[in-house]
């Protein structure tokens, strides 16, 4: 090789290695991160169920049950249960999302419970 070329490929170097960087730092880490999970949260009638229902969903990290909206602070269950404090049942739901998605997440709450696997 010629001394000229030699040098371009040096120069080239740090250029190259802060590209890398750069990749590795946004998008191209987290589709090597198996540990990145999101959430979702859905509300529908009764958490105990739906809980149940989400869990066995390979992909599913964690479901926890609790309540959304409303007026009254830190309402007990048979607080909301009366309908008086404005609140709903959620289901809040981590999943990785390379293994499910939340289209599919979805897809699954808005399913007949009769047609569910």
């Amino acid at each position: 090789m010629d001394k000229k070329k030699i040098k371009n490929q040096i120069c080239c170097l740090p250029l190259v290695a802060a590209l890398f960087a750069a990749g590795a730092a946004t998008g191209f880490s987290q589709s090597m991160n198996t540990n990145h999970t999101e959430l979702a949260t859905f509300g529908g009638g009764c958490f105990w169920c739906m809980e149940a229902e989400f869990q066995r969903i390979p992909g599913v990290k964690t479901v926890a049950s609790g309540f959304a909206g409303g007026t009254t602070p830190n309402p007990s269950y048979e607080d909301v249960c009366t309908g008086e404090t404005g609140h709903a049942e959620v289901t809040q739901i981590e999943f990785d999302p390379q293994k499910v998605s939340y289209d599919k997440l979805l897809d699954y709450f808005w399913m007949p419970t009769t047609r569910r696997p």
